[in-house]
């Protein structure tokens, strides 16, 4: 073999190896963009749930202690609601990595969540004024229950956010792409845990 075939072949090699770096470099490239992406996007979510959420709950729970006007209360729930619903359209919106499809999916069902409890918690509202403190009525019933809703799926999207953080692009990389996305819910009466009476203090 002359030299010239011998330079030309070192070149070949050169070029497929420099093809396959520049390949795989472009791979981690895009993961690495669509994280980012990913967590920015739960991060926003995030906070503009807490902004909803938490003041809401601290209302509903005085309104459980008879310290709070229900009526008041359940405007403050209509606007929730309408916050919640453009939120969830905003969640359900969000793009991941192959492997991280069942993390978007579980956002948006957490959302979806919310917007159920918070639905939930006003119609609690618009019935509690009329048997006020009696807590085993249906009123009191649903108002704990969505309060409780809300708080969950407050819970779950932050703990979401937290473990997405972690991941590193490589990580993602090094996952398998889901065939298909199952979303585990909890049980229908999670959001009655812990909800025998009113909130103390």
């Amino acid at each position: 073999m002359t030299g010239a075939m011998l330079w030309l072949l070192a070149v070949g090699v050169v070029a497929v190896v420099a093809a396959l770096v520049l390949r795989r470099m472009g791979r981690l490239a895009g993961t690495t963009y669509d994280l980012e992406h990913l967590k920015a996007g739960v991060v926003g979510v995030n906070t503009r749930l807490a902004e909803v959420v938490d003041p809401l709950t601290d209302h509903l729970d005085e309104v459980r202690r008879g310290s709070r006007d229900p009526v008041e209360v359940g405007v403050e729930v209509e606007a929730a609601l309408v916050a919640l619903r453009d939120l969830s359209k905003q969640a359900h919106a969000i793009k991941a990595p192959a492997p991280l499809q069942d993390r978007v999916a579980q956002l948006a069902w957490e959302v979806d969540r919310a917007v159920r409890a918070a639905d939930m918690a006003g119609h609690g509202l618009t019935q509690v004024g009329r048997v006020r403190h009696d807590a085993g009525t249906e009123a009191h019933t649903a108002l704990k229950r969505g309060t409780l809703g809300l708080r969950h799926a407050r819970e779950a999207v932050t703990r979401l956010m937290v473990s997405l953080a972690k991941l590193t692009p490589a990580e993602v990389r090094a996952m398998p792409r889901l065939r298909s996305v199952a979303i585990p819910t909890p049980p229908v009466d999670e959001d009655l845990l812990g909800a025998d009476g009113p909130p103390a203090g």
